[in-house]
């Protein structure tokens, strides 16, 4: 699973270089951004295409498929397995509405319960990764969208690490991912392990 991540970056513009988007916020947003833990429930820059245009906003982290009742605790995941997608009619019905989750690196956990060693995965060639993700138009927060990042079977660099990754995708695929007339087959196949020779690991020594 993915269940916290980094994003950096000096300028807004950067962003949006990287997405090839048009931030909505960017005259809100502070910079020098730096999250070096971003946690689910928080509200972060994500990519997706409204009205043929390619956007950028904060979205809540945890997809919210439907309103819950009066006094129900809602349903928020932060990760979809690529293999739910044509199994799993929540996730089916999801796949129409694909946004791409610009991040720095992510953290994984190996090891045994109570005694686990916590590593940071980033990119090599670059300052940023682009996760495949869907997204939803509700979430706890009015007026505010919320996402799930989509995870795939691990690398070579990730399997000695944790059993799932985040999907990410190639620049050249950002197009492909959020066309609304893309084939599922087409999606599905773009859900593969990140290239080994572009990431790498470090981890941390307890003290």
């Amino acid at each position: 699973m993915c269940g916290r991540y980094t994003l950096t970056f000096e300028q807004v513009q950067e962003l949006e270089e990287f997405l090839d988007a048009w931030d909505r916020e960017k005259g809100d947003r502070t910079t020098p951004y730096g999250n070096y833990n971003v946690a689910p429930t928080h509200q972060m820059p994500v990519s997706f295409l409204e009205e043929g245009r390619k956007i950028i906003e904060n979205m809540h982290w945890g997809f919210m498929g439907w309103k819950p009742k009066p006094g129900q605790k809602p349903f928020l995941p932060i990760n979809a397995r690529d293999d739910s997608f044509g199994n799993k009619p929540m996730w089916t019905r999801a796949l129409s509405k694909r946004c791409i989750i610009p991040i720095s690196g992510f953290y994984e956990w190996k090891g045994p319960k109570g005694n686990k060693t916590p590593y940071y995965i980033y990119p090599t060639d670059g300052k940023f990764m682009a996760a495949a993700g869907v997204y939803s138009s509700l979430s706890p927060v009015e007026g505010m969208k919320s996402y799930s990042v989509i995870t795939t079977s691990p690398n070579s660099l990730m399997e000695s690490i944790h059993n799932r990754m985040p999907a990410f995708l190639h620049p050249s695929e950002f197009e492909a991912w959020l066309n609304p007339d893309a084939d599922t087959k087409l999606l599905l196949d773009m859900l593969n392990p990140y290239p080994v020779d572009v990431m790498d690991a470090m981890w941390f020594q307890k003290q």
